[in-house]
């Protein structure tokens, strides 16, 4: 379990916890009083501050309080407070879970970058919830009580995260949904593609793919992800009237709780026992499940003999792109994406709304409408797997891996 590391004071972490008696319920459950916290750093630091008295310390709370008012707060370096321009703070990025590997390889290293560059005096811790609600109410809960200013959330249950935002704000701290909208809560702004667009390429994509009467199974992301819906959305759109008017049939449409590539990997086994076999093309929602339905069909021995969709350009993805067993991959730029995230959060730091240069849309989470910065959704296949590398979502290495140099970016 992650528990919250002790933050040492400073005058910036005083406005907090004298402005805030919320935050001061928060630092008692954190077992450690305001004269521990002066004694302990005391031991630690070297100069006059350190040297500070524990019996001086709540004399010393107030005098920052009438010079910078509430400006340092969040936990931030305290050479941030007062200053606009230089704004600080604690920023926590929440992540959903490990199963799909771009957020820990790809969104989480992007996001700290770009936050160096709008908000070099901020602070920025990750977490990982596991796919677990409750695991990420608690860190959220702890970031909070650390005096997180800002909460960057990939909520893994986007109803269940309103508990997040709404706590947050009774704190003073912003929320921004980052990928997945937080539903039914107050929440800053939003950053991600547009899931039904991503969904129309996949869909069409694998019409295209297929031909008159084939078999084709849709293997869904998790019912608790409202972007699963908003794919499912995009390219039932696209499948549905070919279902409906028989060019297409539809083999299965099923499920996969978590996005866990073990679970698709059995729905596709037992839709191809059920189906002996006959089927032509698979809907599959991201990389992740495709690269475990890919492995189902080898199987059978009819990798590469079925057309599969995939989503997030992930490396291994890319691989098998070129090694002709999975068709193609919706990307869209994950440098984009945590740029865009980050300009938002700087502002936030700085007490400013977030550019409208950024939010040029909004969307309805059903308790208001949120600022909407759109990232491009594109289809990548194996004449333009280049631009994935030029981003930095994936390496040479990894997309090239048993591929034959002048394939493809090899």
């Amino acid at each position: 379990m992650h528990r919250p590391r002790h933050t040492s004071w400073s005058p910036s972490r005083a406005v907090l916890v004298v402005a805030r008696s919320s935050r001061v319920t928060s630092t008692i459950r954190l077992g450690v009083s305001v004269r521990e916290e002066t004694e302990l750093r005391g031991s630690r630091a070297s100069g006059a501050r350190g040297r500070v008295s524990a019996r001086l310390a709540p004399a010393l709370m107030v005098v920052p309080l009438v010079a910078v008012g509430c400006g340092g707060g969040g936990g931030g370096n305290s050479s941030s407070s007062g200053s606009k321009s230089s704004a600080g703070g604690l920023v926590e990025m929440l992540l959903p879970e490990n199963v799909t590997e771009r957020w820990e390889g790809q969104d989480k290293p992007f996001f700290i970058q770009a936050l160096k560059k709008y908000a070099p005096n901020a602070r920025v811790e990750v977490q990982n919830a596991l796919n677990d609600q409750s695991k990420q109410q608690s860190q959220a809960e702890a970031a909070l009580v650390k005096g997180a200013k800002v909460l960057v959330v990939i909520p893994v249950d986007q109803k269940g995260a309103a508990r997040i935002a709404t706590k947050a704000k009774q704190q003073g701290a912003s929320v921004v949904a980052y990928d997945r909208l937080v539903l039914d809560a107050p929440v800053s702004a939003y950053v991600s593609v547009d899931g039904v667009e991503v969904g129309k390429l996949q869909g069409q994509w694998l019409a295209k793919h297929t031909k008159q009467g084939d078999n084709i199974a849709v293997i869904n992301g998790s019912p608790t992800d409202d972007n699963a819906r908003l794919f499912a959305e995009g390219y039932m759109g696209v499948l549905k009237p070919l279902f409906s008017s028989g060019d297409r049939k539809q083999a299965a449409n099923v499920s996969t709780p978590g996005w866990e590539p073990a679970k698709a990997q059995s729905e596709m086994e037992q839709i191809l026992t059920r189906t002996n076999n006959d089927v032509a093309g698979v809907l599959s929602a991201n990389d992740g499940m495709a690269q475990s339905i890919i492995s189902a069909l080898r199987g059978q021995g009819l990798a590469g003999k079925v057309p599969v969709t995939g989503l997030d350009g992930t490396g291994a993805s890319l691989n098998l792109i070129l090694k002709g067993q999975q068709g193609m991959s919706v990307y869209r730029s994950l440098r984009e994406q945590t740029d865009k995230t980050a300009q938002i959060v700087a502002a936030l730091l700085k007490g400013q709304q977030p550019p409208s240069s950024l939010v040029g849309a909004s969307k309805t989470n059903g308790a208001t409408d949120v600022p909407w910065a759109k990232v491009t959704p594109r289809i990548i296949d194996a004449s333009n797997e280049d631009l994935v590398i030029k981003d930095g979502a994936a390496t040479k290495a990894q997309v090239c891996k048993g591929i034959s140099g002048g394939k493809g970016p090899c």
